[in-house]
């Protein structure tokens, strides 16, 4: 797992997510067949934020409509780690644990 460290403007604290499981394959797989299978999408969810997807989007307002808010953050960050290497000063920070 190589954890993902961000943050959302108007929201306290910090969010995290395996960047590994945001990367993947089946789960972005899961994440297009939402319409169809909408109970994979969920699993996927939980992969992505280990287990704190409920406490993430709770925090977010509660609204399923919050869950782009969260997975747009996810993916910036891990664009921002991508393109700056390893740099921890960056938006988003991840460290393989």
């Amino acid at each position: 797992m190589t954890e993902l460290t961000f943050t959302i403007t108007g929201i306290d604290g910090e969010f995290t997510a395996d960047l590994d499981e945001l990367l993947s394959y089946k789960t972005n797989k899961q994440f297009a067949k939402s319409e169809t299978e909408p109970g994979g999408m969920f699993e996927a969810f939980e992969r992505v934020f280990a287990g704190r997807d409920e406490e993430y989007m709770e925090r977010l307002g509660g609204s399923v409509e919050s869950t782009g808010v969260l997975m747009q953050a996810a993916f910036e960050a891990a664009k921002a780690k991508n393109s700056q290497g390893s740099s921890s000063s960056s938006k988003g920070t991840a460290q393989k644990s």
